[in-house]
C-alpha cells in the first residue's frame, strides 16, 4: 500500500517548477527588455557613425572624387566592415561608397531617418547640405543585430537558470534543515512513554511545533490519568477480593476435614481453584501497587521460590542465587509461570538465574509445551504488547514485570516442555549479605 505523499517532496517539487518558471519568467522579460536596449544602442550607434562620416563627407564636399561613371570607394586597408555607408546625388546614384557597400543605392526613397532594407540591413538616412542635393546612406548588417539580440538572449537564460538551479539546491537544504525538527519531534515521540516518570519530550524549536507539542503532552496526561483509574481500580478490587478469598481458602480447608470421602475429589478442585485465583490477585495487587515503577531491593532467589509451594510440582533452583530486583514483582510473575507450568501437566520445573543483560530468570518445564506456530504467534504478540485476545493472563502479567525492569518476556524454543526467560536489564546480581 502507497503511504501518504512527502511534505518535503512535495514542497521540492514545488520550489522546483517554481524556480524554472521563475527562470523562464525572467529570460523572457529580460530578453524583450535587452532585445529593446539593444536595438535602441546599436540604432545610436549608427547614428552617430552617421553624423560623424556626414561631418567628414560635409567638410571636403567639393573635393571627393565623384567624376567617374562608376562609384568610387574610399581607401581603407582590409577589414570585415559592420557598417557600410553610401553618398548618392540628386538622382539617387551612388558617388562614393565604403569598399563593401554595394554599387547602387540600398534606398530608393530620399527620405531622412532610419529604416529597414528587407531582413539584410538596417539604415539611417541624411539629406547633405549644399546644391548637390546628396544623401548620405550608413547601414548596419541586421544579421549582425540579430546574433547581438540572441547571444544577449542565450546568457540571461543562462544565468537565469543557473541562479534558479542554485536557488532550488539552497531551497533545498533549507527545507530539509527546518524540516530536521520534524522528524526529531516524531523520533521523540516514538520513544516517548507516557508511564516512565523519566521520559519527557524535548523541548520545541520551532513555533509551528509547539501546538503539536502541546496536544501530544496534553494527550499523555489523559493517557496517564486514564491509567492510572485503571490501575487504582484493579488495585482496589484485587485488595477487596483478596479476604474473601483468604475467607473461602479456609472454610474450604475445614470442609475438606469434615467432608466424607467422595466430596473431597470437587472440594480438592473447588480449593485449588481458589488458590489459583488468590495467587492472580497477589500479582495484580503486586503489580499494580505503584503502577510498574519496580522498588529494587536484595532478595533470595531460592527463599523467593520456597514460599511459591503447587500441590504436585517439583521446583528447582539454580545458578545466582541474591539478586538486586523488585521482590514482589519477580514473586507475582514467577506464581503465573508456574501455574501455567502446572496447568500444562508439567511435574518439574527448573529455575535458572543467570548474569546477562543485567539477570536472566529462566523458567523450565516438562509439561505439555507450546506448539511452534502458537510460539511464534504469542511472541509477537508479547513484543508488540498486543496482550488482547492473544495471550493469557499469566504470560501478560510476566511480561509486565519484564517490562518494569526495562526488559522483556522470551519463549525459547525448547521442547519437550516449554522454556520462558525473563530479561532483566534493571535487576543485577549482588554478594550475600553479611
Amino acid at each position: 500500500m502507497k503511504g501518504p505523499p512527502s511534505i518535503r517532496s512535495r514542497l521540492s517539487r514545488s520550489v522546483i517548477v517554481i524556480a524554472l518558471a521563475w527562470s523562464i519568467a525572467v529570460t523572457v522579460a529580460v530578453w524583450t527588455v535587452i532585445r529593446h536596449e539593444i536595438d535602441e544602442l546599436l540604432d545610436n550607434t549608427l547614428q552617430e557613425s552617421a553624423q560623424i562620416i556626414f561631418a567628414l563627407i560635409s567638410y571636403r564636399l567639393e573635393h571627393w572624387p565623384v567624376d567617374g561613371e562608376a562609384p568610387a570607394s574610399m581607401p581603407a586597408p582590409k577589414h570585415v566592415e559592420r557598417l557600410i555607408w553610401q553618398l548618392a546625388d540628386a538622382d539617387n546614384k551612388v558617388v562614393l561608397r565604403s569598399h563593401n557597400a554595394p554599387e547602387t543605392a540600398l534606398l530608393s526613397t530620399r527620405s531622412a531617418g532610419f529604416g529597414d532594407v528587407g531582413d539584410e540591413w538596417r539604415i539611417i538616412t541624411m539629406l547633405l547640405p549644399g546644391e548637390h542635393g546628396w544623401i548620405l546612406h550608413v547601414a548596419q548588417d541586421a544579421e549582425e543585430r540579430r546574433e547581438a539580440s540572441i547571444e544577449a538572449a542565450q546568457y540571461t537564460a543562462a544565468v537565469a537558470l543557473a541562479i534558479g538551479l542554485f536557488c532550488v539546491f539552497w531551497l533545498r537544504r533549507r527545507l530539509k534543515h527546518e524540516l530536521r525538527p520534524v522528524a526529531q519531534l516524531s523520533d521523540a515521540v516514538r520513544d516517548f512513554d507516557p508511564l516512565d516518570t523519566r521520559s519527557r519530550l524535548p523541548p520545541v524549536t520551532r513555533a509551528e511545533l509547539e501546538p503539536m507539542h502541546h496536544a501530544i503532552s496534553a494527550l499523555s496526561s489523559r493517557l496517564i490519568q486514564h491509567i492510572s483509574n485503571e490501575r487504582a481500580f484493579s488495585a482496589h478490587a484485587a485488595h477487596a477480593l483478596r479476604t474473601p478469598l483468604a475467607g473461602l481458602d479456609a472454610q474450604l480447608a475445614v470442609a475438606l476435614r469434615e467432608s466424607p470421602p467422595d466430596l473431597r475429589k470437587r472440594l480438592l478442585r473447588a480449593r485449588s481453584a481458589a488458590n489459583r485465583l488468590q495467587r492472580v490477585v497477589t500479582a495484580l495487587l503486586a503489580l499494580f501497587r505503584s503502577g510498574t515503577e519496580p522498588e529494587l531491593q536484595d532478595l533470595n532467589m531460592k527463599d523467593l521460590v520456597a514460599h511459591l509451594t503447587f500441590e504436585g510440582l517439583s521446583i528447582s533452583v539454580e545458578g545466582v542465587e541474591w539478586i538486586h530486583a523488585d521482590a514482589d514483582l519477580i514473586a507475582a510473575a514467577l506464581m503465573n509461570l508456574l501455574d501455567n507450568a502446572a496447568r500444562h501437566h508439567a511435574s518439574q520445573v527448573r529455575v535458572t538465574v543467570r548474569k546477562g543483560h543485567g539477570i536472566v530468570l529462566s523458567v523450565s518445564d516438562n509439561g505439555s509445551g507450546i506448539p511452534e506456530a502458537k510460539r511464534v504467534n504469542l511472541q509477537s504478540a508479547l513484543s508488540a504488547q498486543t496482550y488482547s485476545g492473544q495471550t493469557g493472563l499469566g504470560l501478560m502479567l510476566a511480561d509486565m514485570v519484564a517490562r518494569a525492569h526495562g526488559g522483556e518476556l522470551k519463549l525459547c524454543d525448547a521442547a519437550p516442555g516449554c522454556t520462558v526467560e525473563l530479561h532483566l536489564p534493571q535487576a543485577t546480581s549482588v554478594a550475600q549479605p553479611a
